[in-house]
């Protein structure tokens, strides 16, 4: 005979029982005293600690973990590359997690207005400071991400700890020390970017090797790399041939939206500083010199015009100048020395008039 009847079955751990089944079986034995009840209950909840694992209450899941990774080099690297001082021990590895950046409050019929329209709303969008105050609001947004930095180790190996499962951003650079701006993909000699998500924390997120592209990085003050131009009478001629005057030079393309946005900009610089010791110079990257030629003959240009745009010489220049896109505006001084890049819009007035002021000295 069972000391709580036959309803109560004695439990045996690793199932063990549940104060609530213990008490619903307690209250079926209807003659018990509420003494008894009293001094039956410590006894049973002492036997449940005892026979319960302490860890099986007192572990705590695991919420992160780790992402390592091997970086290098490029095995092959260009001739035009300059690989002093390149060292992985002054890269930054950066993670960042994932935000909401606000939309450029741009017009409702965007979709509907033409190239030269879209340039000439941004380039109010830039005067008015609304650009400002919205690329504030951009930074905002970014500084509330979940960030963590790094460096490498000499043998090429990272490690960043303490991550939770989510989506993420791995940027790898190496800038140079005498750029004086935070560290972005314009302003790196080195780079890798890797997006991925984390989706688990009970091992560690791998990886494996990551190999840097590399490209130059022209500062101010840095003489700009020379090149053949090929003038569309047949001859050629070279960017060094222009020293004794500044050069406002354009990498454009007939195909190019936004290069073509950029030519009334030019051609405003060219008319207005046509009496001072300038040459606006417009080279083409388009793949055929017949489709610039085209282009010029419908919409002749009122500055001198070039074309760079045959596979190796352009591969060539972009590596040496290190632009992966276009437009790219570069402004160099008389000796051949550059004076602003990556210049766009209103910006490249400001740059060429800043220039040519007479010197107060």
């Amino acid at each position: 005979m069972h000391l709580f009847g036959p309803a109560f079955q004695p439990l045996a751990h690793p199932a063990l029982p549940t104060a609530s089944l213990l008490l619903k079986n307690l209250f079926k034995i209807k003659s018990m005293k509420l003494s008894l009840f009293s001094q039956l209950l410590l006894p049973l909840n002492l036997l449940i600690c005892a026979a319960s694992p302490l860890h099986a209450q007192d572990e705590k899941p695991v919420t992160s973990t780790s992402i390592t990774g091997t970086v290098v080099l490029p095995a092959n690297i260009p001739a035009e590359i300059n690989t002093t001082d390149l060292s992985l021990t002054g890269a930054i590895v950066k993670l960042e997690g994932k935000y909401h950046s606000p939309r450029m409050p741009r017009p409702q019929n965007w979709k509907e207005m033409t190239t030269e329209e879209r340039q000439a709303w941004h380039d109010t969008f830039v005067k008015s400071g609304q650009r400002a105050l919205h690329q504030e609001k951009v930074e905002a947004a970014r500084a509330k991400r979940y960030t963590q930095t790094t460096t490498i180790a000499e043998d090429g190996t990272f490690t960043l700890d303490d991550v939770v499962p989510a989506w993420y951003q791995l940027t790898i650079q190496i800038t140079p020390a005498n750029v004086a701006v935070e560290p972005d993909f314009l302003s790196a000699r080195a780079y890798a970017l890797r997006q991925f998500f984390v989706k688990t924390a009970d091992k560690p997120h791998q990886l494996g090797r990551i190999s840097l592209l590399l490209k130059n990085v022209l500062a101010p003050g840095d003489v700009a790399p020379d090149f053949t131009i090929t003038n569309y009478d047949g001859t050629t001629s070279k960017l060094s041939d222009l020293r004794g005057k500044y050069v406002l030079f354009d990498f454009w393309a007939t195909w190019c939206g936004p290069c073509l946005a950029q030519i009334p900009h030019l051609e405003a610089i060219a008319e207005k500083f046509s009496d001072h010791p300038l040459v606006t110079l417009g080279l083409s990257v388009d793949d055929k010199q017949e489709q610039a030629a085209a282009f010029l003959k419908k919409k002749p240009s009122h500055y001198r015009q070039g074309y760079v745009g045959q596979k190796k010489t352009y591969e060539s220049i972009s590596t040496a100048y290190g632009f992966e896109s276009i437009p790219s505006i570069w402004l160099i001084d008389p000796e051949g020395k550059i004076i602003a890049k990556n210049l766009i819009g209103p910006a490249i007035l400001e740059a060429v008039e800043k220039a040519l002021a007479p010197s107060k000295e």
